[in-house]
């Protein structure tokens, strides 16, 4: 499943991209293929998005802590349409290859997206500051996301401790998810 196919790519989704309906609004060839993990990086969250009004998730290097994700297959024709969704263009996220361990213990390369502003280091327990919390909408699509793609429970249970910060995202957000 995670070996090479012709005019594709492996995306790594650590946040909203978990979520089915999300990463179809823009990448409608996006094929799920597996979860795996992302070490030596912490989730979490640093600029205001107006669209989900709230901070966006991120991946921080930090030494050993990690990141489970999703590991979706793209059609090469559709990376501009993924680079444009994070903001590439606009210097939010910038594309980089990781080396992600997938669940029989072998490393796929991915292309993941990470903030070109990262927060100050905190540790994996650490709560995040109240300027920095996600919208509930935000948070929902990463839980949902991570349920629905089968990430660990204990993983899936650390996510579920990340508060919000009250607001729900825009109408034309919430519109878009709606329609999926």
């Amino acid at each position: 499943m995670f070996a090479p196919v012709k005019d594709t790519f492996l995306y790594f989704a650590y946040g909203s991209n978990l979520l089915k309906k999300r990463i179809h609004i823009n990448n409608p060839s996006a094929e799920f293929i597996g979860i795996g993990r992302l070490d030596n990086h912490l989730l979490d969250f640093m600029k205001y998005s107006d669209h989900w009004r709230g901070t966006s998730a991120t991946i921080v290097p930090i030494q050993d802590s990690h990141v489970w994700g999703a590991v979706w297959r793209v059609q090469n024709k559709d990376m501009p349409s993924l680079d444009w969704q994070e903001g590439v263009d606009t210097n939010w996220y910038f594309p980089k290859t990781v080396d992600i361990v997938i669940l029989d213990g072998e490393t796929v390369q991915c292309r993941t997206y990470q903030q070109t502003v990262n927060p100050p280091p905190r540790k994996e327990n650490e709560l995040l500051p109240e300027d920095r919390l996600p919208s509930s909408t935000y948070l929902e699509c990463i839980l949902k996301g991570a349920e629905e793609c089968f990430l660990p429970k204990e993983y899936i249970l650390k996510l579920k401790k990340i508060p919000h910060n009250g607001q729900k995202a825009s109408p034309k957000m919430i519109e878009k998810l709606s329609m999926m």
